[in-house]
């Protein structure tokens, strides 16, 4: 484990770290870059954590065959790390075909069978961290929760994490929606894309014709509204939805009981760093949603729990990862830490001209 000098872990998730294999266009061809959820929302703690990177905890469990690359760059972002290799077993590799110059037109298949983690894989200091990143089916995010919070109690870690779940694509289908309405109720923050989310509640909300690239932010909403007035399972306290939704930014929707004793769903749109004129800056949004989220738990806990400004956070650390194939590329200007050559702090900045006076619209 590299050396955090006790420093309290505020991230781990519980995600893959996966080797692709580019297929780019023209024939290109890329072997052993380091992708994943796990990688990805790693680095999305890693540009939001205010102080030393070690606060985020890095879990891989890879195979016997990890290359030391990939392991040198997980280290260069100074992150808790623990690469737990399995004898004989070979690392999660994955296949992701780029069809042309579109990044948006793309197919992935794993290439190895899987090595996610599950919570009994995590070290003790590992289990101690104030924030989880799933992503899981509804079943698995049950398992994981329950196993988590047994494990954490058997150790004496009394304090309850915050968890954030990711839904699986696979798993996003209407006959599923009441497992997800469900399990949501067993973590803090239910976090789908604009399509995962449409491909839950789409159909109870018809768009007539239009394509599930061409939702609106008005079709979010209504598909919002539906999962958290979902009445299979009630609410004690608070329910928070994040709707990660690609060009249109982050529809931050809390559902809640007011003074009346009724539920009442507030909603606030958060725009993202790239306006629909911008599209040429976006080169591959590959892992900019886990990104997201990995940047949303840090800076959830920094603010003191104000998720429209975490979403804003979020939405700048995603943005550095959709600026090349890959991961970005940390360094160093004036002894000041850079991703892509530009600090978080710069980037901070310039959302803020872009954005300001439109922020806090619903």
């Amino acid at each position: 484990m590299a050396d955090h000098d006790d420093t309290p872990i505020r991230f781990v998730s519980l995600g893959m770290v996966i080797l692709d294999e580019l297929h780019l266009p023209g024939g290109r061809l890329r072997e052993n870059v380091l992708g994943g959820s796990c990688s990805y929302s790693t680095v999305g703690a890693c540009l939001a954590v205010d102080g030393a990177s070690q606060q985020v905890g890095c879990f891989v469990l890879a195979g016997d065959d990890f290359p030391a690359d990939a392991e040198e760059q997980l280290q260069s972002w100074r992150v808790s790390l623990v690469i737990q290799k399995q004898p004989e077993r070979k690392s999660m590799r994955g296949k992701l075909q780029y069809h042309d110059d579109k990044s948006s037109n793309k197919t992935f298949g794993y290439m190895t069978p899987s090595l996610q983690p599950a919570p009994a894989d995590l070290p003790l200091e590992f289990l101690t961290s104030s924030s989880f990143h799933l992503l899981a089916g509804p079943e698995q995010v049950v398992q994981q929760v329950g196993a988590l919070l047994r494990l954490r109690e058997a150790h004496g870690i009394t304090a309850r994490p915050l968890l954030i779940w990711e839904p699986l694509p696979m798993h996003c289908r209407p006959n599923s929606l009441a497992a997800h309405v469900e399990a949501s109720r067993l973590v803090d923050v239910f976090s789908p894309n604009h399509l995962e989310l449409d491909a839950l509640c789409g159909r109870l909300h018809s768009q007539g014709d239009k394509a599930p690239t061409e939702i609106g932010r008005e079709h979010i909403q209504s598909c919002t509204a539906a999962f958290l007035a979902d009445d299979t399972a009630s609410v004690a306290g608070e329910q928070l939805c994040i709707v990660r939704a690609g060009e249109y930014g982050a529809l931050v929707a809390t559902r809640s009981v007011n003074a009346a004793g009724a539920d009442q769903i507030d909603m606030t749109w958060v725009d993202a760093f790239y306006s629909t004129n911008e599209k040429d800056q976006i080169v591959d949004p590959t892992g900019a949603g886990n990104a997201f989220l990995g940047a949303l738990a840090i800076e959830l806990q920094q603010n003191g729990g104000d998720a429209v400004e975490a979403a804003v956070k979020a939405n700048v650390a995603s943005s550095f990862v959709c600026q090349q194939v890959g991961l970005p590329i940390i360094g160093r200007d004036s002894g000041v830490q850079t991703w892509n050559d530009i600090s978080v702090a710069s980037r901070m900045q310039e959302y803020e001209r872009k954005t300001r006076p439109e922020r806090g619209s619903s």
